[in-house]
């Protein structure tokens, strides 16, 4: 045997060696690919029952608000629909923004309509509400009330006697 066919034996035997390598990598990518299609199937099919035991507890939870069985969990419920209608209160307020009475949506405080379902938003009048001090001073010019410690007249703009 010659050299030429010692290397041609070798070459041979690297080459059956890469072949096993790559049915091997070829197989463990295959094994792999289908644990990782499995895991995913599995992971989809819990989210959908947790949905479901989601609904059912919903379900429970509004057909029998005063039951005495889950009346720790319902008062839990409660108290984080409370919350969050709060913290909902506080974010809007902070966007500028108001409920639409009829749909719901989120409008800017001065909107006059809806931009949703068109509803006009009716605001309550503002009062100016007066606030009197026990003791009330008056400008000895015009006869105005006068907002404590003012120095001068806010009608008639007389300088006031200290």
């Amino acid at each position: 045997m010659g050299f030429v066919d010692k290397v041609q034996e070798i070459a041979e035997k690297v080459g059956d060696t890469v072949d096993k390598g790559i049915k091997t990598g070829s197989d463990g990518y295959k094994k792999m690919t289908e644990k990782s299609r499995l895991k995913k199937e599995i992971n989809r099919l819990n989210n959908e029952m947790n949905n479901i035991y989601i609904g059912i507890g919903k379900k429970i939870f509004a057909e029998q608000p005063e039951s005495q069985q889950f009346k720790s969990q319902f008062d839990n419920i409660r108290e984080k629909e409370h919350e969050i209608e709060q913290l909902t209160e506080q974010l809007n307020d902070l966007e500028d923004k108001i409920p639409c009475p009829q749909c719901g949506a989120l409008v800017t405080k001065d909107a006059r309509f809806c931009d949703k379902c068109g509803t006009k938003i009716v605001r309550p009048e503002k009062r100016a509400e007066h606030v009197r001090a026990e003791k009330v001073t008056v400008c000895k010019k015009c006869g105005a009330e006068l907002v404590d410690a003012a120095r001068f007249c806010d009608k008639c703009g007389a300088k006031l006697d200290e």
